[in-house]
């Protein structure tokens, strides 16, 4: 557990070096994000999927973390819609509050947990998930453009259902549930390309990364981290001090206090939002959601 932390520390401090130095062009964070986003990413879900076992009995976990990850946007909606934030802003902050790092933030520590029942109940966990993070949180940054009309919400509609990602975890679903088997060398490629998801998307959040934060930025900061975390903490001391323990209920109460998914940067950038803080929203959820795996676990 404490190499995982030290590692995560590491890649950032290395990227951010790297980016000071100049060794990569300007537009880099844009091809690092999109290679993550179409390559590196859909392949991780898929070795995921195809490579573990689904039990019937844990199909509910789905079922409660798209709903948690709702209500914490519902809250959040209600939290922004009266402050005074720019709408470049306001939409980098309602992305950043959707859905949660699972995959490429807890896997290493719940496999160091749990061990591999663990990683297959917060795999589940992240079914749910995906649907907030490559649904909604998409949804949102499209919408971010401002455009409302009828039509338009058809379009966005049509471009979430046809969002590579997302249409990624419904096939893998399927071909788990159907037992589909793949050759090994399939699986291997798989893996190759898996391993790089981590760094690379780390190296993403770094490459936007910026300490330089006006007042108004520094306040959205704190709002989202209460939205984020204050939910996930109650939920959580609820269910360790009223149900009975077990490892169902500690994947949800870790679930539900992860940090703020990755590609909220990728997101930011590609719909031309505040990417600069969407990095260190991201990176700062990221402490405090190591501390808080820590303490749950």
């Amino acid at each position: 557990m404490t190499e995982n932390i030290i590692t995560n520390i590491f890649i950032i401090f290395l990227g951010y070096f790297i980016k000071k130095i100049k060794i990569l062009p300007s537009e880099a964070g844009s091809t690092l994000s999109r290679f993550v986003i179409y390559i590196t990413l859909p392949a991780t879900i898929l070795k995921v999927f195809l490579t573990s076992y689904i039990s019937h009995d844990i199909f509910f976990l789905p079922f409660i973390s798209f709903s948690f990850g709702i209500v914490v946007f519902i809250i959040g909606f209600i939290f922004l819609r009266n402050k005074k934030l720019d709408n470049n802003l306001r939409w980098t902050l309602l992305i950043g509050i959707c859905g949660y790092n699972v995959g490429l933030f807890s896997y290493p520590f719940i496999r160091s947990f749990y061990g591999d029942e663990g990683l297959l109940y917060m795999a589940m966990f992240d079914i749910g998930n995906s649907f907030i993070v490559f649904g909604l949180s998409y949804a949102l940054s499209i919408l971010s453009e401002g455009n409302w009309s009828l039509s338009e919400v058809k379009n966005v509609i049509k471009k979430v259902l046809l969002f590579f990602p997302l249409d990624v975890y419904f096939v893998s679903l399927i071909l788990n549930l159907l037992k589909v088997n793949f050759p090994s060398i399939f699986i291997s490629i798989l893996n190759y390309l898996s391993l790089s998801n981590f760094t690379l998307a780390l190296f993403t959040i770094v490459y936007f990364l910026d300490f330089k934060l006006d007042k108004k930025e520094i306040e959205a900061l704190f709002y989202g981290l209460v939205i984020r975390f204050i939910p996930g903490i109650l939920f959580a001391i609820f269910l360790r001090r009223f149900l009975e323990d077990s490892l169902f209920i500690r994947i949800i109460s870790l679930g539900v206090l992860l940090p703020a998914p990755l590609v909220v940067v990728i997101y930011s950038n590609e719909m031309g939002l505040n990417s600069r803080f969407a990095s260190l929203y991201v990176s700062l959820t990221i402490l405090i959601g190591t501390f808080f795996l820590i303490i749950f676990k």
